[in-house]
């Protein structure tokens, strides 16, 4: 996900990593559960593919959905946090080294994964391709264009929205440094076009920013995660981070959060 020098604060062994899992399915299990319950309507007998699965909390959602005659393959590059279940099988795996799983799914499921891949829009078709007749594909991924508009919502006084700033801005370079795209979840529904899918949809979601929720409570986890790369690579220092700490928790404080946007493809029966 990150280069060599930052990859071990992202990884699943990491001190920290249990943390990090629980707050991104505290903030986006509710959303995803919605999607593929009301929309995708996962059913009893289906086959998924839960990639990139973390912590294993939406494999755990997705084996109730498909009873006892359904099966979940859970795959990540160290899967760990997947808790044991009958219907469940957790896979280490690379999904641009290694072998797929067979037989293809009735749905296939990764959030916050191909924006942190190379070849994100050659495997975004070939996992359109690896469904059956009539099954999904279901794409989730960050985009921080909300930053345009501004980061903060609440009223702040100078300096604290110029630390802010410029922790956006590390995030950004960090990001540019080891091929992350905070863009291609915008462009997603086009490369799945342009492959020749036609039953495609959006949907946007922002999580809530106050101080003291889990967005904020995210983002002042990965004030730590980041802080060497921060304090060598931008103008913050560790009083700065302090103070971002601090306004993340304050209930009076309102950040700008990532657009989440999720791409469904339909495949025709």
């Amino acid at each position: 996900m990150y280069s060599t020098e930052h990859k071990q604060r992202f990884d699943n062994d990491a001190p920290v990593a249990t943390e990090q899992l629980s707050l991104l399915a505290e903030i986006l299990n509710r959303e995803t559960f919605g999607i593929l319950g009301e929309e995708v309507r996962v059913g009893h007998g289906w086959r998924c593919w839960d990639v990139g699965t973390g912590d294993g909390s939406v494999a755990r959602w997705l084996a109730a959905r498909v009873g006892t005659s359904g099966h979940v393959v859970a795959s990540d590059l160290k899967p760990q946090h997947v808790p044991d279940h009958p219907r469940i099988e957790a896979i280490r795996h690379d999904l641009t080294r290694d072998p797929w799983p067979e037989p293809k799914f009735d749905l296939i499921h990764a959030r916050l994964l191909l924006m942190h891949l190379a070849d994100r829009d050659a495997i975004a078709a070939k996992l359109a391709a690896h469904l059956r007749p009539g099954g999904a594909l279901v794409l989730t991924d960050w985009y921080s264009g909300a930053a345009e508009d501004g980061l903060i919502k609440s009223p702040v006084d100078e300096y604290t929205a110029r630390i802010f700033q410029d922790y956006h801005d590390g995030v950004q370079k960090l990001a540019g440094q080891t091929g992350m795209d905070f863009d291609w979840a915008r462009r997603t529904p086009d490369v799945l076009a342009a492959a020749g899918y036609r039953d495609i949809t959006v949907r946007d979601y922002q999580a809530p920013g106050e101080g003291g929720k889990p967005t904020a409570l995210l983002a002042r986890l990965h004030t730590g995660m980041l802080e060497p790369f921060l304090l060598s690579q931008t103008n913050l220092t560790a009083a700065d981070l302090a103070v971002i700490r601090e306004t993340l928790m304050d209930p009076e404080f309102e950040m700008v959060t990532n657009h989440t946007y999720t791409t469904i493809v339909r495949l025709p029966k």
